[in-house]
């Protein structure tokens, strides 16, 4: 079966692209040692997110998608460790990780239904 998915449509991709930002500006706030380390790898993942997203979208057939969304849950897997890691400096911090945390939970609850469901044949 053909895939005809346009990626700009798809929630989790915006959703994703939100992460991914959230994550870029507050990797720059991250001081002491390792923080550069820690920085692109937290900056990487989540960007891996919707790039994987967009790449299954892309292979033209179902089966190549859900390789991809396993590819992306994984790296939204590894952006919700990092954030777990993530010491906060004060509240405002807190409360950014708490709400980038949050939106990759949502992120991994769309794509285990977008494997479930790819988008239909158009």
């Amino acid at each position: 079966m053909v895939l005809r998915a346009n990626p700009a449509s798809l929630r989790v991709v915006q959703v994703a692209e939100h992460v991914a930002k959230g994550c870029a500006r507050l990797a720059r706030t991250f001081r002491g040692p390792g923080m550069l380390s820690r920085a692109d790898q937290i900056v990487r993942a989540s960007t891996s997110i919707a790039l994987n997203v967009v790449e299954g979208c892309g292979r033209g057939s179902v089966a190549d998608f859900r390789r991809f969304l396993l590819q992306a849950r994984g790296s939204a897997q590894e952006t919700l460790t990092l954030l777990r890691l993530v010491i906060p400096i004060d509240d405002d911090q807190a409360a950014t990780v708490r709400s980038l945390q949050s939106s990759t939970v949502l992120i991994l609850k769309m794509l285990t239904r977008l494997y479930e469901h790819p988008p239909p044949d158009k």
